[in-house]
């Protein structure tokens, strides 16, 4: 069986300190930068070594995402991760400012997006949404460090053959080599090095990937190369697979070489290699250094799942379910999803279990099928799946909630600090519903999950500041609460906070502040309008101008993203 987080790590780079770096513990560091694609659009996370919040803005000329993290240094120099995919070119990473430090992260784009930051401890997520974008393919290279790509000349094509041939020299692949790499301790390095110097072409091949990903080495990708060259031309495909990844990324060279890649891999498939075969079918399908080839590139693609290989099986899936360079076919899709969940894969496992819980077509739900690929999800790890799986049982499957189990799914998912799971339980909780009543235990979860961007928590725990349910009543925290949530568009927090607003008889600045909030919720909420008839007696022509022009403004700025 395929060993499943190949298809995870799509684009990632992890800052590992050497083994002679004291800790630091006056300045925070950027420990992990990581890149996910999504069916719906990308995931950058940052892991750091202290929890902080950071505020995103979006720059123009040229469009981009900034992300500054004041007090905070990057535990490896300048990382850059180029993505190429729908309107994000790159994430990078540097420090910005020396003294004090301030890091800053940078999505560089290739036109204006909309973005939404959520923090889980030491855990930072921007999560950006694609519109009308290609399909988001799972990505099956290796690398730590990734180049800039840039294309180049037009490589002759090339048609996948009827079958890709059994391996004439079997061999582990690169992905196995690279992981295996990984785990070298120094005890192996001397014995690791006298086999490739006696011409071994796996300890070549596995000398060279730790030699990329600095393993225990300091980092040399062009004696990485010479290693991968020396395995490759005694035909080991691991190696000829790594240097299709080398030449394609540019690694080891000044620039990457298409051509040179797109040789190497014809070199492995024609061994074998079902990885090759699927690297090359991306290759085509993203137009990375070759012009898009869509029939081509999904040819490959259908040749290498044929064949067992997952993340093949996954692109066609999302590929079908997309119909935008096939025609949509929901039945393709679930065929292929069903297989690359078979070897495993994450990513498939959870969309698969999506599929059946929210059918795309006219096909009814399959609550308990999405149920078992959930707890597969679970079981390999999936917060998110153990969190959806806490809504399952709360909202009931045939009707009849179980609130026992969604208690026992989100307590799971809440311990991972997930905050959807955070405020699942804390409303069991504020109900009793699976556990005892507990007014201060739910206010201790809302708390948690609104700290990290919540919005459905965010109103709870203002509600709770309002009435004073498990917790003292505090005016002041309730509405900075209500205007949390309001700002993105919630009617009933827009009401709530406006008729609080309303209530501050002294301050003119708060009952125009109130009229803009009940206008904006008069639309969805009936209980605004007397409360609008009542300041409108109170507030001056003037006011009430200045009231309407920042619902206007208001209404402007959230045309594109309302729940931003």
């Amino acid at each position: 069986m395929r060993h499943a987080t190949k298809v995870l790590v799509v684009i990632c780079l992890c800052f590992c300190a050497s083994l002679n770096i004291q800790a630091q513990t006056s300045i925070a560091t950027i420990e992990h930068l990581g890149v996910t694609p999504k069916p719906t659009g990308l995931t950058v996370e940052i892991v750091l070594s202290a929890p902080f919040t950071p505020q995103g803005e979006h720059v123009t000329n040229p469009d981009r995402l900034v992300f500054d993290f004041p007090g905070f240094r990057l535990q490896a120099a300048n990382p850059q991760i180029p993505v190429s995919n729908g309107p994000v070119r790159k994430v990078r990473a540097a420090l910005f400012q020396s003294n004090p430090p301030i890091a800053r992260v940078v999505v560089d784009l290739k036109e204006a997006v909309s973005f939404q930051v959520k923090s889980a401890g030491k855990n930072v997520v921007i999560e950006i949404p694609y519109a009308n974008s290609s399909p988001v393919v799972a990505d099956s290279r290796p690398p730590a460090t990734l180049a800039v790509k840039k294309a180049e000349p037009d490589p002759p094509k090339s048609s996948p053959p009827a079958h890709v041939p059994p391996a004439a020299h079997p061999s582990i692949s690169a992905y196995k080599l690279q992981d295996k790499a990984k785990d070298l301790k120094l005890e192996d390095l001397q014995g690791l090095e006298d086999k490739a110097a006696a011409g071994d072409p796996e300890a070549q091949t596995t000398l060279a990937l730790a030699l990329h990903g600095a393993t225990l080495l300091k980092p040399d990708d062009v004696q990485a190369l010479r290693l991968l060259h020396k395995a490759a031309d005694q035909g080991y495909v691991a190696a000829q697979e790594s240097l299709g990844i080398f030449y394609e990324i540019g690694i080891g060279i000044e620039k990457p070489a298409p051509e040179k890649a797109l040789e190497w891999y014809r070199k492995a498939i024609a061994q074998g290699s079902l990885d090759a075969a699927t690297n090359m079918a991306l290759m085509y399908l993203d137009g990375n250094g070759v012009p898009r080839d869509p029939p081509l590139a999904i040819a490959w693609f259908r040749k290498a799942a044929e064949g067992g290989e997952a993340t093949a099986q996954y692109n066609l899936a999302l590929i079908y379910a997309r119909g935008k360079d096939v025609p949509q076919d929901y039945n393709e899709s679930l065929r292929w999803l069903t297989a690359a969940a078979d070897h495993d894969v994450l990513p498939a496992i959870t969309d698969l279990a999506s599929f059946y819980l929210h059918p795309p077509d006219n096909r009814r739900a399959d609550v308990n099928r999405a149920i078992h690929y959930y707890e597969k999800a679970a079981g390999l790890g999936s917060v998110p799946a153990e969190s959806t799986l806490g809504d399952i049982f709360a909202n009931g499957v045939d009707g009849k909630p179980d609130y026992a189990q969604a208690v026992i799914w989100y307590r799971k998912a809440a311990e991972h600090r997930d905050p959807s799971a955070q405020f699942g339980l804390a409303l069991r909780y504020a109900i009793g519903q699976g556990v005892p009543l507990d007014l201060e235990q739910a206010f201790r979860l809302f708390q948690a999950a609104a700290d990290q961007g919540e919005p459905r928590a965010q109103y709870d725990l203002a509600t709770m500041y309002e009435e004073g349910k498990g917790t003292p009543a505090d005016a002041a925290l309730a509405e900075h609460y209500f205007q949390l949530v309001a700002e993105r568009g919630m009617s009933q927090a827009q009401f709530r906070l406006g008729r609080l607003l309303a209530g501050k008889k002294g301050s003119r600045p708060d009952q125009v502040s109130a009229y803009k909030w009940l206008m904006l919720a008069e639309s969805t909420v009936k209980d605004a309008s007397p409360i609008l008839v009542e300041l409108r007696k109170s507030l001056s022509a003037g006011e009430i101008k200045d009231a309407e022009q920042q619902v206007d403004s208001w209404r402007a700025a959230h045309v594109e993203n309302p729940k931003r």
